[in-house]
Parts: structure tokens; sequence; C-alpha cells
């Protein structure tokens, strides 16, 4: 089983992955990362994890200006920071034959809501993105909205259109599923050729929880396999953001579980 760990570049956060001995970072990024004095620190430390042998993934800003972001803009400033920042994104993941994370929208409002309006100006959105790097993004689930397990034709109306590589969160298709472990699974089954990446994390099925593994209601014995073939990381809330303990454990849960099925 690989290991794989989420932070910052922030030096505190990364030393103290590191100590985990992982297979794979994913470094997440904030809004002004990818600019100036930040932009070169996070190059160096793409370099450096890459050259000694870790496999390094980013994670595409999740807020602007305390918004989360979504590809859909209501607002033209935030518009023109997503389509920014995938541009500056595409060039450092060119530069370094890395992918990132990326969302088409976290939360639900009117431009995530499940129609064909909104169906129609996320294809055009996302082949906008496409045209910067076509291999370079991972699209993520999130839970409510167009872009979910929620949406009955997600994989029909856009996934499987426009031939996109998915990372797949669990968690997030969990609670859209309102904790249903049958259709996770059936889910995952059907996705099966479009999942590039997994995050994983356990849930209750009722809310973002961000739980440890076991600690949750999610039956991880049948979805081992695909995670055996795929790149993953555990993508827990943390007691405390320097010390990815929880992630560690679960890790040693797959572990068990691995051993013992």
């Amino acid at each position: 089983m690989k290991i794989g760990l989420k932070c910052s570049y922030d030096p505190e956060q990364l030393y103290n992955r590191l100590r985990y001995r992982p297979d794979i970072i994913e470094l997440h990024l904030n809004e002004d990362d990818l600019f100036g004095d930040k932009r070169k620190q996070l190059e160096n430390t793409i370099s450096m994890l890459s050259s000694q042998g870790y496999d390094v993934y980013l994670h595409h800003p999740s807020i602007y200006n305390g918004r989360y972001l979504n590809i859909i803009h209501e607002q033209k400033e935030d518009y023109l920071f997503y389509h920014l920042s995938t541009r500056i994104i595409a060039d450092i993941c060119l530069s370094n034959s890395i992918k990132c994370v990326i969302h088409p929208h976290y939360m639900q409002n009117a431009t995530s809501a499940i129609n064909k309006a909104n169906n129609d100006k996320m294809v055009k959105e996302i082949k906008q993105i496409l045209s910067y790097g076509k291999d370079v993004f991972l699209w993520e689930n999130s839970i409510e909205g167009i872009f979910t397990a929620q949406n009955p034709n997600w994989f029909e109306d856009i996934v499987q259109p426009l031939n996109l590589p998915l990372a797949y969160d669990i968690s997030h298709a969990f609670i859209s599923f309102r904790g249903n472990n049958r259709l996770l699974l059936e889910q995952i089954e059907k996705l099966d050729s479009f999942i590039e990446y997994f995050h994983v994390v356990d849930s209750e099925g009722l809310k973002h929880d961000g739980l440890k593994l076991g600690t949750g209601r999610i039956d991880w014995k049948p979805i081992l396999p695909f995670l055996m073939s795929r790149q993953y990381i555990y993508e827990i809330t943390l007691k405390d953001i320097t010390d990815a303990i929880e992630m560690y454990e679960s890790h040693l849960y797959l572990v068990h579980l691995s051993k013992h099925s």
C-alpha cells in the first residue's frame, strides 16, 4: 500500500510529512502561492521533492478573497483569477511533469445547481481550462451540485464527453449518496477507467467531516482493489495541521485491512 500525504509547502508541515516516508505528496496551494517569491519557493519545493523520488501533485487554490472558487463565476474578479491561476499551474505542471487536482466548484449555489444551462456552461469552461494543459488537471467531485455524485447525469453529460481524468474524493461521493455504500461502490466501478487519483477519507455520510479511516461508515474492504492500482492521498482533518498522525493512522488501517481481507 502506498502512502500519500497532504500539506502546504510550508516547511514545518512539509518536513513533518516527510518523516512518515510517503510515496506521494499533495501540495495544497493558497491564492498567493503562484506569484513572485512564493512561486519560486513552490517550484523549488517541487524540484526538491521530485529529485528525491516523491510523486508530487498540486491542489488548485480553493478560495480567492475569502470566497470559494467556482468555474462558473458570478464575479468577474473570481473568473479572471480562476483562469490566470490555472494557466500558471499548467505551466508549472508541464515544466515539472506533475499534475494538479482541481474543483469545478465547491459550494452549492445557483451556478452549480443541477440543470442543463449550468451543464452547458461548465462544459464550455472546462474545455477552456483543458486548452491550457489537457493532461495536467485531475477533476475532483464535490458534495452537492452539478459536478458531484448527486447529479445523476454527471458522468454522461460532463465526464465522459470531455474524457476527464478524475480525482475521486470517496467521502464527498459517500455524502452525496447520503451514506449509501452500495451506491458508492457502484459509482467507483462505473467510473473506474476515468479515476486516476483518489482522496481517501472516511465520513459518517451526513456532512463534510474528514474522518480518520475506520471511524466513519464507509466500507473500505470492497474499495481496496481500486486503491491498490491508483495514486491517492489521505485527506483527513487533522487536530494539528503540522502533524499528519491521523493520515498515517489511516494508512495503517488500510494496511491492516489489506492483510486480513
